[in-house]
């Protein structure tokens, strides 16, 4: 099928399938911390789908699991695909602070159990990212390459509290559905 609208948005076909390294005939490091990155997204989201899957006992933590798994989901994609920079970051950005408000005050108390502080420190870097990657980068157009390790560092540092939050969150749902 990916074939197929390949051919009717005119691109190439052999560029769906070939690795990116080697479409572009680059290293195989190019792209290693955000490649790195979307994989942590990914084991975010698909641990939290799992364990919301299998934990019965309490349906709040349940639905709290997997909102968590589907946005880490909707996180990589973006990241994969990198959405925010095709079609404009400040949309992508207000909703992800939607979708964090919405978390806060939906599951507060949930939050405050597991520990507030681990769940805001990957909000904090992830925020700092994108603190990097709108206004600094306005106004340093000429520091682009020390912006850039400023912004994919607190990007990843984020990215790995977060699947660190989620971990802990899915292993307490675990333990709580047991009792």
């Amino acid at each position: 099928m990916s074939l197929y609208f390949s051919n009717i948005f005119g691109i190439n076909s052999i560029l769906l399938i070939r690795d990116l390294a080697q479409t572009c005939n680059s290293s195989i490091w190019v792209g290693l911390i955000s490649n790195l990155g979307v994989l942590l997204w990914a084991f975010a989201a698909a641990i939290n789908i799992f364990v919301s899957n299998i934990i019965s006992s309490n349906y709040l933590l349940r639905k709290f699991i997997l909102f968590g798994g589907l946005f880490s989901l909707i996180l990589c994609i973006d990241d994969f695909f990198l959405l925010h920079d095709k079609f404009g970051g400040k949309i992508f950005y207000s909703m992800y602070s939607f979708f964090i408000i919405f978390l806060l005050k939906k599951f507060r108390k949930i939050i405050i159990k597991l520990g507030f502080t681990f769940f805001m420190i990957p909000i904090f870097f992830l925020g700092m990212s994108v603190f990097f990657d709108l206004p600094v980068q306005i106004l340093f157009k000429d520091s682009y390459f020390f912006i850039q390790i400023f912004e994919e560092g607190f990007k990843f540092i984020g990215i790995a509290f977060w699947l660190n939050f989620w971990v802990k969150a899915c292993n307490f749902a675990i333990e709580d559905n047991k009792n």
